[in-house]
């Protein structure tokens, strides 16, 4: 409980309004296996998931090898099926044994309005979203695979410009619609142009 209680108090939503995290903490929490979906499009209920512990990923309903995103423990997911949404377009599964608080929609709208703060604290998240949207329509729009990938990884770098050490060349290849051998064409020209380094499977961004 006090791992929830750290994770909620550094979470976006409750800042400048903690004095709603009691009645958050109450809420239950789910708990995922490895592989198993935690919401998809036919079996979602409309409510924001934070998670508490372990790993997600969003994944294309239609082609499950597209990740569309990933979420560590206290990452967002579900704000696109709220407030007139159409639901979930994807299927979320942990990747590994997960907990998940799920914030249903008729909750969120009362803390809204008892709380102006988080309320601001909502609309900055969303506001966030569609500039990180527009961004992978940026990407997806390049007229070369070595401009797509660039992008991407500068998009997923952290602040040194190191990336996960697990990246998927399998999963970024789908990502980016690329087929494998391009995309090792492509990181082989950005290593050549002094873009990034590679170390093995490991790829940092030269920023």
């Amino acid at each position: 409980m006090d791992d929830h209680l750290t994770i909620l108090q550094n979470h976006f939503l409750f800042r400048g309004a903690e004095e709603l995290l009691p009645e958050a903490l109450a809420l239950p929490a789910k708990s995922f296996q490895r592989g198993e979906t935690i919401c998809d499009p036919d079996t979602a209920q409309q409510a924001l998931g934070i998670v508490l512990q372990g790993r997600a990923e969003a994944v294309a309903a239609a082609r499950e090898q597209t990740v569309l995103a990933a979420f560590g423990t206290g990452d967002t997911f579900g704000a696109a099926a709220l407030f007139g949404g159409a639901g979930y377009v994807s299927r979320i599964r942990a990747v590994t044994g997960s907990e998940v608080l799920f914030l249903p929609e008729t909750l969120l709208r009362q803390w809204l309005e008892r709380c102006p703060q988080m309320a601001v604290n909502y609309i900055a998240f969303l506001s966030g979203r569609v500039r990180f949207l527009n961004g992978k329509i940026a990407i997806l729009t390049q007229d070369s695979a070595q401009n797509r990938l660039y992008r991407w990884l500068l998009a997923n770098c952290d602040g040194e410009g190191r990336l996960p050490e697990k990246l998927s060349m399998t999963k970024l290849a789908a990502t980016l619609s690329v087929g494998r051998t391009s995309l090792y064409r492509a990181l082989e020209e950005l290593e050549t142009a002094g873009w990034i380094v590679r170390k093995g499977k490991r790829i940092e961004v030269l920023l």
